[in-house]
């Protein structure tokens, strides 16, 4: 289930809404200044105090205004890890997202970088503070209207079990910087300290996620209210799964296959010699067949349909699973081909793949595009695991590396994973940190540089809009719709 999918169905689940807010997105359906918004039902009218309506003209927001978030909480609820995991997965899928962290509450200085911030073309801000009073809130809340913002409040909480690992998980790291500070003492004394102070949100606040915070997908929960848009409810599926706070992927490409050594794409070919190697040798690296006693131990293991990653973890003990998704791209009328003979029978196509290689679509195949969106749910299974061994192939591990790396769409292309070479991924903070280890083991290099020059007499807007007279109709069709 891709992420926007699983978000609906937590928001269908969670996401108190009455008649009044049921419109489609629109000219009639915007968001209306969050500091305004209406208490939804009688209820919550009377739980919600009076004084935080606003005198401020309430002015509907376009579908694509810029989204400000507020994060709000105590110290150690997992307010931080989690800001960061939104905005990396908002970046991974083409959204201009950035934390802007505070001590305690947005100044006026954080709400002009903001500003600056979209002005330069970005939409998602997330303010990582505390925000513990409704005045703190609503300071952003009347900036946002006063701009005419989305606006959207994260709230988190935490039992005391989670309260204490995320204590201790913080000193651990904090330790690591410097020594010489009692830490632990520090983070306990924040806590008594801003505890009294802290009012939480209401619905009369505006559009409202509140997170009980779990690594335990048992005790993890999230509620919504009045969230909307693809944006807000993109950020409710990502807040759905816990945050686990100390995670190591492994990841490698399948060994050489007998279309590798050909310089043939896609297909099902099976391992050459030199893979069958090289499948041996990760074996030995991740507990099988004449491994270390102390060497690492997937606990499950991932692949694609095909047979060329299947057969280059047989060796590796352990629970696996072929999954569809981790499939390679899929090359249409190129499938098999070498791309001397792309460039040979579809001179034009491949141009039109050197000049925008990330929207690019084979006829009756995929893009970058397509398959970033198909890997989607396996970044979200991913992330609510550790120690998994992937195994898959060149452009479904560049659009997943990509996440971890924090790279662009259109730089994912051109992201080099090697054949015959480990990737570890192991958490550190708020990032994630990336260990190559080439297991030396001879292969091919099947690596396509970033072309200099790749005109033709064609415009790059026409590239992805028109299509040669070879093709029929309802290709055309296919190959002017990108997204």
């Amino acid at each position: 289930m891709s992420c926007v999918a699983a978000a609906a169905a937590v928001s269908a689940a969670l996401v108190d809404n009455d008649s009044d807010n049921n419109e489609e997105d629109g000219d009639k359906g915007d968001d209306k200044c969050s500091a305004t918004a209406r208490a939804r039902d009688g209820a919550t009218m009377a739980s919600g105090p009076a004084t935080l309506a606003t005198d401020c003209t309430v002015k509907p927001c376009p579908l694509r205004a810029p989204l400000v978030v507020t994060v709000v909480g105590l110290p150690c609820r997992g307010k931080s890890l989690a800001a960061h995991k939104v905005a990396r997965h908002l970046s991974w899928r083409g959204e201009s997202a950035k934390v802007f962290t505070v001590d305690g509450n947005a100044t006026n200085e954080t709400l002009s970088e903001i500003s600056l911030f979209f002005k330069e073309g970005n939409n998602v801000a997330i303010i990582d503070g505390m925000h513990l009073t409704r005045a703190s809130r609503q300071t952003v809340a009347t900036f946002c209207c006063d701009a005419v913002f989305h606006h959207l409040l994260i709230e988190f909480t935490c039992n005391e079990k989670c309260l204490q690992e995320n204590v201790t998980d913080t000193v651990q790291f904090y330790r690591k910087l410097d020594q010489n500070i009692d830490w632990e003492r520090r983070f306990r004394e924040s806590n008594e300290h801003w505890t009294p102070e802290f009012e939480p949100c209401t619905a009369l606040e505006g559009p409202l996620i509140t997170v009980n915070n779990s690594e335990d997908p048992m005790y993890h929960s999230v509620t919504a209210r009045g969230v909307r848009g693809a944006i807000q409810t993109d950020i409710l599926g990502v807040l759905a799964s816990p945050v686990i706070r100390q995670q190591t992927f492994y990841f490698s490409r399948h060994g050489e296959s007998e279309y590798n050594v050909l310089g043939r794409i896609g297909g099902d070919a099976d391992l050459s010699p030199r893979g069958m190697k090289y499948a041996d040798r990760l074996a030995r690296q991740l507990g099988g067949p004449g491994s270390a006693p102390d060497c690492p131990r997937p606990k499950v293991i991932w692949t694609s349909e095909l047979r060329r990653t299947i057969h280059t973890v047989q060796n590796i003990p352990g629970p696996r699973a072929a999954i569809k998704d981790l499939n390679e791209i899929n090359a249409g009328i190129c499938e098999g081909l070498t791309y001397e003979e792309i460039q040979e029978r579809f001179p034009q196509e491949f141009a039109w793949r050197d000049q925008d290689k990330f929207k690019y679509r084979y006829p009756h195949g995929e893009s970058y595009l397509d398959l970033l969106q198909r890997v989607d749910s396996v970044v979200q299974a991913l992330l609510t695991n550790t120690d998994v061994l992937v195994v898959s192939h060149q452009a479904v591990l560049r659009c997943i590396m990509a996440y971890f790396k924090g790279v662009k769409p259109d730089d994912v292309p051109y992201i080099n994973v090697p054949l015959h070479t480990l990737l570890i991924v192991r958490s550190y903070g708020y990032d994630f940190v990336v260990e190559t280890v080439p297991l030396k083991v001879e292969c091919v290099d099947t690596y396509r540089i970033q072309p200099k020059n790749c005109s033709t007499s064609r415009t790059k807007a026409d590239a992805l809009t028109t299509v040669p007279a070879h093709f029929d109709a309802p290709l055309s069709q296919q190959m002017s719709t990108i997204s």
